[in-house]
Parts: structure tokens; C-alpha cells; sequence
């Protein structure tokens, strides 16, 4: 492992597309432990995954153990949005299956914790407002934004991108090819995390389950169960 002065941490990454690779880093973190120090002054380290999880998917969970491990973190906060700002409503699957399918998801994983703030509060889910809501309940405690890599050149159209940098260290992991533009302001002020990389997206799962297509191995088992239980994404069609 090492960490440079941008911030980068390198790992010796994989692509963990093997079933039994995925199982692996579920079961360890996939990830080595710990490059940073702690600061006792400091309190809960919280990290924030927010997304629409239309459906929650492998990479998601691969992507929190993965920066839990290498941050020290003490649980991380899976959020779904009610209403994400970048989609249309009539686009996205309703927030009572999205919801589910997060709790099925992390099960059995007592560091990753569902949170329904963004859904009972209702409205267009901003993640500013979310980060405030977290800072006034969890007092003292150290924010971490987590996003994808491929977010971080996006994140100058987010709602209020400087207060959300105000408030919470932002960390970009995964997605490595996407790269980060050399201009952009906001680029040496966030950690880079080159973490493993579980190469699938809640598309790539909606279209294969449209198309009649296997999501083994893509989504965790409960979840594929719930889908098709309760006909999403096509799959109830005739």
C-alpha cells in the first residue's frame, strides 16, 4: 500500500469479478487495513454512501467494506434518495423497494447500516442537506462522502459543492479509468482511494433483467430473490 501526496492510496487493486473473489471480499473487506491515524479529539468516523439503488448492487457493498478498511471507518450509512436530482421520477423504481432491497443487501454486515433519512424527509434528496442533517445528529463525528470515481468530475453541478466540502471529507474510490481532470477545482481536495473494482452498475442490472438475462453474482442473493418476487425491472411481464 501506498499513499502519495494527493492523497491517492494504491493497494494493488483487482477486478473482483469472480463469484469467488466477490465472496472473499465480503467476508474480509477486501481491503488492507487501515492507513490512517486517528485522531483521539475526533468522534464517530461516519462514512455516507448515498445513491438511488435502482436496484443496490455487488459493487456497491465491495466499494463501502473497501473504504471502511482503508479508513478506519466505524460503519457506513447506506442512503437511498427519495427523489435523486439528476433523474426523473417516473425513471426510477419507488423508494419502498429501493429501500428493501438496501436492507436485504446489507444484512448479516453490521458496519453497513441502512438510513431512511433522505426517504422520510421526502422531496429532492440534496446532499448537503443530507450532510447537515447527519452533522446536527452526530455530534463531533467525522464525515466521509463516499463516490465513485466517476462523480468526482460531475461534483461542481452537485447542489451547493462547496458546502458539501465543508462539512465532509469527500472520498472517490473505484471506477479508476475514469480519471480526474487535472483542472478541476475540486480535485486536491478529495481522497482518491484505488479500491477493488467490481465492474457493474444498477443499468447494467436493470437491462440484463429486461433483456431475460442471469444477475448471479451481480446483486446478492436476497436481492435477485426480492426483484423477482415482486415482478421489477420486467421481470414480471409475460
Amino acid at each position: 500500500m501506498r499513499v502519495d501526496s494527493k492523497q491517492h492510496v494504491c493497494i494493488g487493486s483487482k477486478s473482483w469479478t469472480t463469484p469467488r473473489m466477490m465472496s472473499c471480499a465480503l467476508k474480509c473487506g477486501a481491503g488492507s487495513r487501515t492507513w490512517t491515524r486517528r485522531n483521539p479529539a475526533v468522534g464517530e468516523r461516519l462514512g455516507v454512501l448515498g445513491g438511488t439503488f435502482d436496484p443496490i448492487h455487488c459493487g456497491h457493498v465491495l466499494l463501502a467494506l473497501s473504504v471502511r478498511e482503508l479508513l478506519d471507518l466505524d460503519r457506513i450509512l447506506f442512503i437511498p434518495a427519495a427523489d435523486p436530482p439528476h433523474k426523473r421520477s417516473d425513471e426510477i423504481t419507488d423508494a419502498i423497494h429501493r429501500w428493501r432491497m438496501v436492507e436485504l443487501a446489507l444484512e448479516g454486515l453490521d458496519v453497513l447500516q441502512p438510513s431512511r433519512l433522505e426517504i422520510d424527509r421526502g422531496g429532492t434528496s440534496y446532499t448537503v442537506e443530507t450532510l447537515r442533517h447527519l452533522r446536527s445528529d452526530h455530534d463531533g463525528a467525522e464525515l466521509h462522502l463516499i463516490i465513485g470515481a466517476d462523480n468526482v468530475c460531475d461534483l461542481s453541478t452537485w447542489h451547493d459543492p462547496e458546502g458539501i466540502l465543508q462539512i465532509a471529507r469527500v472520498v472517490a474510490g473505484a471506477r479508476r479509468q475514469s480519471g480526474v481532470r487535472d483542472d478541476d477545482r475540486f480535485a486536491d481536495r478529495i481522497i482518491h482511494l484505488d479500491t477493488p473494482l467490481f465492474e457493474v452498475s444498477s443499468t447494467t442490472v436493470r437491462q440484463r433483467l429486461r433483456n431475460h438475462q442471469p444477475i448471479r453474482y451481480l446483486v446478492p442473493p436476497s436481492v435477485e430473490s426480492y426483484i423477482l418476487d415482486n415482478g421489477l425491472y420486467g421481470t414480471g411481464d409475460s
